[in-house]
């Protein structure tokens, strides 16, 4: 027996574009959130679309729309012309679930037997047909077992801040606590290194770790605001940082810590700490402090990471339009 599909029936003219003719490009005008809420819709999984035309169209015109559909990741089923319609065979569609959408749906409603539904506008209708929206929250583990190392990394970027971390490495241990509080992420992180050697494998390895989880947890990137940016000081040091999780890795460092050591923490690994995580995320990543008690610069510019993260992987619960003009990131 045949599956009958609840489907959205969606009129291109009025709800997916503004005008009523598409006779050349100037006049493709897309209504507003078409995108973020046609997409959420879609990708709930209770519906299949299928896009019907009012009116004659530019074929060029026509073909540059679904391009842009299929781009942002709305997937239509089939596209009914206005001459199709009279004649269209909705035996394979649930009447009791499917609707038409469009400004004026009555006449197609009422002949195919489903629901009609006046548009007005996309926020409105995905409320309509989802009910209260609630996020997944964004978690990722990552498990890294190395000759030199051996990592567990539990990440929920909608935390609360808490952090229980052990990597041998005390300083270590309370600059990720920054990251964790500042950043309001939740991670639980175990690192066992080979600490007799040098604290380099340990620092690398986490920030790797690190890098890959964030990346894990903000899977396509949809709602994000992509950028984070922040400036912190601390007494006499003050550390600027900017982060754009923009697929592509690039790190710049304009730091000069003033000792070596602080504590028994070599500060020349926190500069290779960041620029892994840089390149495990695939993020854009500008750092700098200003010179001054050397605790003082990497407190200070641990800080600034953490808050300028939570910024740039912020997200509004009714956006899920992708930041970039590219449609991938």
């Amino acid at each position: 027996m045949t599956r009958r599909l609840a489907t959205i029936f969606l009129a291109l003219e009025g709800p997916v574009i503004a005008t009523t003719s598409l006779r050349s490009f100037a006049d493709l005008v897309w209504t507003s959130e078409v995108f973020s809420s046609l997409y959420t819709i879609m990708l709930s999984g209770r519906y299949r679309l299928v896009v019907f035309l009012q009116e004659e169209h530019d074929q060029e015109v026509l073909q540059r729309v679904f391009n842009t559909l299929s781009s942002q990741g709305i997937a239509v089923e089939q596209v009914l012309t206005n001459k199709e319609l009279p004649d269209f065979d909705i035996a394979l569609y649930d009447n009791n679930h499917s609707l038409v959408i469009a400004s004026n749906p009555e006449h197609l409603a009422k002949k195919w037997g489903f629901k009609g539904q006046v548009f007005s506008d996309w926020k409105h209708l995905e409320s309509m047909l989802l009910g209260e929206k609630v996020l997944p929250p964004r978690r990722a583990r990552i498990v890294r077992q190395t000759k030199e190392t051996a990592i567990r990394l539990d990440l929920q970027l909608d935390g609360t801040g808490q952090a229980d971390i052990e990597t041998g490495l005390p300083f270590f241990d309370h600059m990720l606590h920054q990251v964790a509080r500042h950043g309001r992420i939740d991670m639980t992180l175990r690192c066992h290194g080979d600490l007799e050697v040098d604290e380099h494998h340990s620092v690398e390895d986490v920030a790797i770790v690190l890098g890959q989880a964030v990346a894990q947890a903000l899977g396509d990137k949809r709602g994000i605001s992509r950028y984070g940016f922040e400036i912190v000081p601390m007494d006499e040091c003050l550390a600027q940082v900017a982060l754009d999780f923009s697929g592509r890795p690039w790190f710049v460092w304009k730091t000069a810590f003033t000792r070596p050591l602080i504590g028994t923490f070599p500060t020349e690994l926190l500069e290779h700490f960041f620029k892994s995580f840089s390149d495990e995320s695939k993020s854009t990543l500008h750092m700098e402090v200003n010179a001054g008690n050397a605790h003082h610069q990497a407190e200070a510019l641990f800080k600034a990471f953490g808050r300028a993260l939570r910024t740039a992987v912020f997200r509004y619960p009714d956006n899920t339009d992708l930041p970039s003009t590219k449609g991938v990131l």
